[in-house]
């Protein structure tokens, strides 16, 4: 497929930014995977728990679910986004397209960062289990778990809405969807408050959390249950590295694209900067796939409801949350 003139834009340089077939094959090599494995395992996390007692449910069912549900909606926009690439090489004209257009993209931008946003609050929550084990059942109840998830909602769906007015384009103006829509520069304050509370903030949560709960860990190796705290460091390790891996070029990738057009750089510059933010977007949208996995399938209580139907009948009440039964630390960080 050649569609690198489907992406050219004029700046104030006068240069036409177009998408190498490097990063075409990228794109494609890249999304179709993440596609095929991200939408099966993630409705299967959510029909998991679906068919959970209500009684069985637990804060950190509900926060996964979330991040889920969130997940799936970007994985199925994915062919939506390929597709605009190809078919819209003149862009949009018609109001009712371009109306269309505004919706998809708002519903892909936030359905992105309420799983950056939870994400960040399952780190919290891990950190609050093992720091405070014994107020832990009052602090991290399926009440609150819902209540910081509406939040999550209310704030992303926000600051969707200062994206478009920011890069509302002029009126009659011909659009291409999921591309930046304005000749200038996007407002510099925006492209900061993006990357700090978008990935700055919640990276430095996300990292002290990890951090700490894994030195927690760490020195209790040797009281007890010393496999599932191993697992339990190595889970919350990896989950800290796929989160940088998949969010840092795309925030990083804005911020340098920001810098080639307010600076009016060479062509060569604004070119690499182009053809970085989208391939950084397609590295950002693997980590709707890898969710699933390392947040559900890696636990140890996952894999016994995924193994056996005998097992689910024989979870102790410390796994399926009775208030008759205090928890350890490792059960509510694998839980």
């Amino acid at each position: 497929l050649n569609i690198s003139t489907l992406f050219s834009k004029h700046f104030m340089s006068n240069c036409t930014l177009n998408i190498t077939t490097g990063v075409q094959n990228f794109q494609l090599a890249a999304l179709i995977p993440t596609f095929l494995f991200g939408v099966p395992g993630n409705i299967f996390v959510l029909v998991t728990f679906c068919r959970r007692p209500r009684t069985h449910w637990t804060y950190m069912n509900i926060y996964i679910s979330n991040m889920a549900i969130a997940d799936c909606v970007v994985l199925v926009l994915l062919p939506v986004r390929i597709a605009s690439y190809i078919w819209d090489s003149s862009g949009l004209s018609d109001q009712k397209h371009k109306e269309l257009c505004y919706v998809l993209v708002s519903v892909y931008y936030v359905n992105m960062y309420i799983s950056i946003f939870t994400v960040t609050a399952i780190s919290v929550v891990r950190y609050v289990a093992i720091k405070y084990p014994l107020k832990a059942r009052e602090i991290l109840c399926c009440r609150n778990a819902l209540v910081v998830c509406a939040l999550i909602w209310l704030v992303t769906c926000l600051l969707s809405v200062v994206f478009h007015r920011v890069d509302e384009p002029e009126k009659n103006a011909t659009i291409k969807c999921f591309q930046k829509n304005k000749v200038k520069e996007l407002p510099l304050i925006f492209i900061l408050v993006l990357n700090i509370m978008g990935f700055l903030v919640p990276f430095l949560i996300m990292l002290f959390c990890s951090v700490m709960v894994i030195f927690k860990l760490k020195k209790q190796l040797e009281i007890g249950a010393r496999c599932e705290k191993l697992q339990c460091m190595f889970i919350i390790a990896a989950n800290l590295i796929v989160f940088v891996i998949c969010f840092f070029p795309i925030h990083f990738g804005f911020f340098l694209k920001y810098v080639m057009q307010a600076n009016n750089y060479d062509c060569d510059a604004q070119f690499f900067a182009h053809n970085f933010v989208h391939s950084a977007m397609c590295v950002s949208s693997m980590n709707c796939a890898l969710d699933c996995f390392s947040y559900y399938f890696a636990t140890k209580t996952s894999w016994k409801l995924c193994t056996s139907k005998k097992q689910v009948r024989n979870i102790s009440p410390i796994i399926t949350g009775s208030r008759n039964d205090l928890r350890t630390q490792e059960t509510f960080l694998l839980e």
